[in-house]
């Protein structure tokens, strides 16, 4: 299947990989081709580089850190990422981001959010 993408859907794909052609370096053969310390320091600076960029939880609200970027637009995300060859988060990132960090989305209280959620995405909070 091959679907068919809205003209501004591809000026979004452009977006970002226009974000991995600067950010990734120019000789980059993606994360496999890492090992060691060599990954630890790259997957600990790329949490960092999609932190900044609001692509570490691109889903979720910009007040708590994320993204607030649409289902659309993180399927791309995802699409691109996949491509070049680079994770879309760090080792802890599934539980702390897809498994509290939704949850508290859904289910937290106002203070909860606001306390937790820009936390876990910084780093300061590892779950």
């Amino acid at each position: 299947m091959h679907p068919k993408y809205t003209a501004e859907a591809e000026a979004y794909r452009e977006k970002v990989q226009a974000f991995l052609a600067e950010k990734l370096p120019t000789n980059w053969g993606g994360i496999g081709k890492l090992d060691g310390q060599e990954l630890v320091d790259f997957v600990t600076e790329w949490r960092k580089t999609l932190y900044a960029a609001g692509y570490l939880a691109p889903g979720w609200p910009v007040a708590y850190g994320g993204g607030g970027l649409s289902a659309l637009e993180q399927v791309i995300i995802g699409e691109e990422f996949a491509k070049a060859g680079v994770p879309t988060g760090g080792p802890n990132d599934v539980f702390g981001i897809q498994m509290l960090g939704n949850t508290l989305l859904q289910w937290g209280s106002d203070e909860q959010k606001a306390h937790y959620l820009p936390r876990i995405l910084s780093g300061d909070d590892v779950w």
